[in-house]
């Protein structure tokens, strides 16, 4: 080899791995690829209405409209329901809304029995306070028919007119609670003299 050649290069070197190769795929003998198990579909998720079980006595703070005609109360009772619909249909974010909303119904409820109710609970917005089953009647203002629709009555649900001998009522219950039964203590009597055998001289 004469001193005036050297030795070229190749163009490509043998180091140079061909990228459109494809890397060999090791498979055992007698093996099976199992496909991948479909997906379980979810069941959709659907809110459950918690119905709170009560063992204890209740009571509620409850208002009400007094009308003399079936007619007229069917009117406010009309009323009360579209207001109560339409706040409900608004959408706001915020979380605490139900809440305002509750507190807006009381208050018109307030204002149209303030005004046309017959009963002398219109002064302070139909309050009737606390009623509860087994409570001293003022016939004037509410009787056991009336009560016993109360006690059976959804909370911020304003039903049907009620009839009882003092006219037509419209009834909402702002709250209900568990009615805690006062007690009198029984004084205790102390003998006046000591029983026998106690005066013992120690």
């Amino acid at each position: 080899m004469p001193d005036s050649e050297q030795p070229q290069e190749t163009d490509k070197s043998v180091y140079q791995r061909d990228k459109t190769a494809k890397e060999p795929v090791k498979t055992e003998p007698n093996l099976e690829i199992k496909p991948k198990p479909k997906p379980k579909p979810r069941k959709a998720f659907v809110p459950k209405k918690l119905v709170k079980v009560i063992d204890k006595p209740q009571e509620y703070r409850v208002r009400h409209i007094r009308i003399s005609s079936l007619e007229t109360a069917k009117i406010f009772h009309k009323t009360l329901i579209d207001f109560q619909k339409e706040l409900a249909a608004e959408t706001v974010d915020d979380p605490d809304k139900p809440f305002h909303d509750q507190e807006k119904v009381e208050k018109y409820f307030i204002r149209i029995s303030k005004k046309y109710s017959i009963c002398s609970t219109r002064v302070i917005g139909g309050d009737l306070d606390w009623i509860y089953k087994g409570m001293v009647i003022h016939e004037e203002l509410i009787n056991q028919e009336l009560i016993d629709v109360i006690t059976q009555s959804e909370k911020h649900v304003i039903p049907e007119p009620v009839k009882t001998k003092l006219g037509f009522h419209i009834i909402l219950i702002c709250e209900n609670r568990d009615r805690i039964e006062i007690q009198k203590k029984k004084a205790i009597v102390k003998p006046k003299t000591a029983p026998a055998g106690t005066n013992i001289p120690t």
